[in-house]
């Protein structure tokens, strides 16, 4: 009888190669750990793209403000009424002469003072509302003048609110608080 000699080496060798089943599953591990950096990439991505949203949300609702804060507490030509005066169109803010003209005014896309439209603001909207609040509690709305407004300017991106500026303005001066508004998912 003849006896087969076995190589030391290919025993060691054959036992270092990947079975098919193996080669399966490091797929299927790989695949699971792409997926899952590809997620954090795309979350990554829309966090930023977020604050990118939010930051130019308060700029335009900073600009707004601005403007509002600069005109009067009342009217200082016609007869002081609340809301616009009949002089003053409903479009054009170039006529504007004091807070409570920009009650409920609204632009999508926003634009300048003078009618003109701010560039890449596609899809943004600013809103404001103006209203007499009583001097006991700011957030009761008042029918009556009593020498107290409130300004709210909101700023949305693609119909989701992304800032929020709110001032109280008196016949003696004003306040800015600056209201963050959670951002919709």
């Amino acid at each position: 009888m003849k006896r087969h000699r076995i190589v030391p080496g290919i025993r060691r060798r054959a036992s270092r190669a990947f079975s098919l089943i193996e080669v399966a599953i490091s797929i299927v591990i790989v695949g699971g750990m792409l997926v899952a950096a590809l997620t954090t990439v795309a979350q990554s991505s829309r966090g930023l793209q977020r604050i990118s949203e939010k930051a130019r949300g308060t700029m335009l609702a900073q600009q707004l403000m601005s403007e509002i804060l600069q005109q009067t507490y009342e009217e200082p030509v016609d007869t002081p009424g609340f809301g616009r005066e009949s002089s003053e169109s409903g479009g054009d803010r170039a006529d504007y002469d004091d807070v409570d003209d920009y009650v409920d005014w609204s632009s999508s896309p926003p634009e300048y003072k003078d009618g003109t439209e701010i560039p890449d603001t596609d899809g943004w909207r600013r809103t404001v509302s103006v209203q007499r609040v009583t001097s006991g509690n700011l957030l009761t709305q008042s029918g009556i003048e009593t020498g107290i407004k409130t300004i709210a300017v909101r700023v949305s991106y693609n119909d989701v609110p992304v800032a929020e500026l709110v001032s109280v303005r008196t016949d003696a001066g004003s306040v800015l608080f600056d209201i963050a508004l959670p951002l919709s998912q």
